[in-house]
């Protein structure tokens, strides 16, 4: 038998040997062996097909009477192989294989060059033949920490359970091993994508890496079947990072904000059409704009009076309340204003609370904005407002975007979404421009002195408790400039702003009847409330099981041992378990702990809802908190931190942020659009704030998963519990629709922290033939009921993409 080497390549962190025999070579293996005497395993795929047409083989470049074969050999450009093939059970090689790294990049550019239609055949080989055999991917590297990066990987290979064991060694590109910390994600039996008739295991894994590019070569080696690999090289590394970032990066940062927004601001044309269209209105309201001024800038005080001048609705008033004292140059600007629509007051420079009340009190408008003496505004602003007031009449608080105006460039654009009260709660994302009506106006008292720097912050609480409508206006309006004495570079520059803040959100509560302490956060201007309940509720556990004891032995145990809240139990709802192991586990854990109870589902099959309700109806607690069996506790105060909410009567359903185990985020609550919903956030770092901080800060949104969602008893009795026509999947998106028809609010909690081992106990259901089918049909109940419901703009900005949980900007 004659063995010879035909070509080799490289390309993706392999390499490529080509190697033909005159005779067929039936069962064999490859190793590559360092000089240190580390092997790793090598895999090898037939060029050719069983059976093929001889000519469809020769277009392939197999020669007639010879057989054709690629090893793909890992790709370390710090070590030389020896690559050795054996025959299945012989020890001696029938050919060894000299792979040095410098040697094989000669090789392998002279093999594109010369023959690049054979070079392109063996490249990529094991990417085109998937199906068989044992195949590693990477999918992703994700930061973690700010040296630290999850790399997730998944090993496939056929099987028909999930007991045999599968080895995993990580190297870098000198053969050391790598001591990662590495954790399964998933780890599941699914349908073979080429055969119903076969099953496969895939395992989902996440290595926790350095953050620097590097050579990774990840060896996974199932117990019965053939090992393989996958390498990553610095570039691969860092291109997967990039990709990552790119996946994630929300609408702030998007670097070709600018260039939209030259597309979607109004033109010469547009301002002109919009003053006609303005003649044609017979009710206009009076706008009035109050600015106070003290000692900017006359080139920024000069930009604001141009871009005021401009605007296309022209019934407005402005009133400068000006406390900049004796400064020739402010006076001189606001003198040569000649326009009777400008009026210049003179105060005593008291507190910016004090002074912008001045301009409230002389104001003559059915309406009242708010500009800082040192930004701009769009020409069509005004427009834009009385176009949503005319829409809607009983419109009292409005509120635009707006981005950051640095040194003449437009960037940081904030897209912001419809009234949202639980963000509102935490820092004021409403700013600019605040625009109130005068019917609320004269129901609400004035801010005091004491809330100076957060005066806009503290009359927008006030205004939003008794205004009939709050509205948006989705058009980038307003632009806030950058300078060291503005809060929006410097926030040290009024220390004063963030008690004053504090205090705004804290007699919001007060007025509202709420009982709450609002403390400082890790971030400026940003604050947390923490409830205060005359006593803890009862709450109602309702955690569905089947088997998967280790799982569920898990999730119980951060349960109880972690919890510091007191005031609950727990009702395991057992559906169909079939090991004797469960039944002894559902046994002691009941004797072991008093507040758990098993109770059992009489019916068959799966159907999440109809075992959750089951569940429901054997607790009596005033909230029930839905809980996966895949679960685990990470933060003691989680219970604490989601009942806290309900200390508001608006409030009807609230979630967890949710964590894979390698740090990245699983859930940051649920956007839902027409055929379509998603979790916010999904595979950020867990210490990434998110868009407008929402992942670190409470805020209403259209749903919250089931994995663990806490809803009030009567408000689920009220909404039928869950819906059992949809036994599988958006069972509990569809709650959360029903509880907001019912005029109540969704809060996801960022505070209440867990793990969630996602598909843990069924798998996903897109990797099984019937339970795909299943998922579909359940998918085209829940759109065709909520479709209709489901309202562009209101939890994700108009301008962004309505179908992706990353904030980014709709093109």
């Amino acid at each position: 038998m004659t063995v010879r080497v035909m070509a080799l390549c490289r390309g993706d962190g392999k390499g490529y040997i080509r190697i033909n025999s005159d005779q067929p070579l039936g069962e064999i293996e490859a190793k590559a062996e360092s000089s240190s005497g580390t092997v790793l395993p090598c895999a090898i795929y037939h060029l050719g097909f069983p059976g093929e047409d001889e000519i469809a083989q020769q277009r392939l470049g197999e020669e007639s009477g010879l057989e054709s074969r690629v090893i793909a050999v890992p790709l370390l450009d710090d070590v030389s192989f020896m690559v050795r093939v054996y025959a299945v059970g012989e020890e001696r090689p029938i050919l060894e294989i000299p792979f040095r790294p410098f040697a094989t990049k000669i090789r392998s550019r002279l093999t594109y060059h010369l023959h690049p239609e054979i070079a392109h055949q063996m490249r990529g080989i094991d990417q085109r033949r998937l199906s068989g055999d044992t195949y590693v991917y990477v999918v992703g590297i994700y930061p973690v920490d700010e040296n630290t990066v999850s790399c997730r990987f998944h090993v496939r290979f056929p099987a028909s359970t999930t007991e045999e064991r599968c080895t995993v060694a990580l190297y870098d590109s000198s053969l050391n091993r790598v001591d990662a910390p590495m954790a399964i994600l998933e780890d599941s039996l699914i349908s073979d994508p080429r055969d119903p008739n076969r099953h496969m295991r895939e395992i989902v894994y996440a290595a926790q890496l350095n953050d620097n590019p590097q050579t990774v070569c990840i060896v996974a080696e199932p117990e019965h079947h053939g090992a393989n690999f996958a390498c990553v090289l610095p570039d691969m590394f860092t291109g997967f990072r990039t990709a990552a970032l790119d996946f994630t990066k929300h609408a702030s940062y998007d670097e070709g904000y600018a260039r939209w927004f030259e597309q979607h601001r109004a033109t010469l044309a547009d301002v002109n059409n919009q003053r006609k269209t303005c003649g044609t209105w017979e009710d206009a309201p009076l706008i009035s704009i109050v600015i106070v001024v003290f000692r900017p800038p006359t080139e920024y005080l000069q930009a604001l009076i141009k871009s005021l001048r401009a605007q296309s609705y022209e019934h407005f008033e402005v009133i400068f309340v000006n406390v900049s004292g004796e400064d020739e140059r402010v006076d001189d600007v606001l003198a040569n204003i000649h326009d009777d629509r400008f009026t210049v007051l003179a105060a005593e420079n008291k507190s910016i609370a004090e002074n912008t009340n001045i301009g409230i009190q002389a104001a003559h408008g059915d309406y009242v904005a708010f500009i800082d003496h040192d930004d701009v505004v769009e020409p069509d602003i005004l427009y834009r407002y009385v176009s949503v007031i005319r829409e809607h009449p009983q419109t009292d608080l409005l509120y635009c975007d707006e981005d950051l105006l640095d040194n003449g460039t437009y960037r940081w654009p904030v897209f912001k979404p419809a009234y949202n009260e639980d963000l509102l709660q935490s820092y004021n994302y409403v700013t600019h421009m605040l625009m109130v009506s005068r019917y609320v106006l004269d129901r609400v008292e004035l801010s005091p002195a004491d809330v100076s720097g957060a005066q806009d912050y503290d009359l927008t609480l006030k205004c939003a408790e008794q205004a009939r409508e709050i509205h948006n206006v989705p058009f980038m309006l307003y632009h806030w400039r950058m300078h060291q004495a503005s809060t929006s570079t410097n926030p040290d520059s009024k220390p004063y702003a963030q008690e004053a803040g504090r205090l705004a959100v804290s007699r919001h509560y007060k007025r509202c009847g709420i009982a709450a302490d609002v403390k400082d956060s890790e971030l400026p201007f940003r604050y947390r409330t923490v409830y205060h309940l005359d006593e803890q509720p009862k709450i109602n556990i309702v955690i569905p099981t089947k088997d998967h004891v280790d799982a569920l032995a898990c999730c119980l145990e951060s349960v109880l041992s972690k919890t510091t809240y007191h005031n609950y139990d727990i009702t395991l709802v057992e559906n169909n378990s079939e090991e004797k192991r469960t039944f002894e586990y559902y046994r002691t854990i009941q004797e072991e702990h008093s507040n758990v109870s098993v109770v059992t589902w009489p019916g068959t099959g799966f159907n999440y809802s109809a075992i959750c309700n089951y569940g429901a109806a054997h607790s009596n607690g005033a909230l029930i908190l839905f809980l996966n069996n895949d679960t685990e506790v990470i933060s003691p105060e989680w219970l604490e931190s989601m009942v806290g909410f309900f200390a508001r009567p608006e409030v009807g359903v609230v979630g967890a942020k949710l964590l894979y185990h390698d740090g990245l985020v699983q859930h940051g609550g649920v956007w839902a659009s027409m055929d379509h919903c998603g979790h916010y956030g999904e595979l950020l770092s867990h210490n990434d704030g998110g868009y407008m901080e929402t992942l670190r800060y409470p805020t209403d949104c259209a749903a919250v998963t089931g994995a663990c969602q806490m809803i009030r008893r009567d408000l689920f009795d009220k909404i039928g519990g869950l819906d059992e026509s949809l036994a599988v999947v958006l069972n509990d998106v569809d709650l959360c629709l029903k509880t907001d028809q019912e005029g109540y609010l969704v809060v996801f909690d960022p505070q209440a922290v867990l793990y969630h081992n996602e598909h843990t106990s069924r798998g996903r259901d897109e990797q099984d033939v019937e339970k795909e089918l299943r998922a579909i049909n359940e998918q085209a109940r829940f759109y065709a009921k909520w479709n209709r419901f489901l309202k562009r703009g209101r939890f994700i900005n108009s301008n962004l993409n309505q179908y992706d949980g990353h904030f980014k900007i709709h093109w």
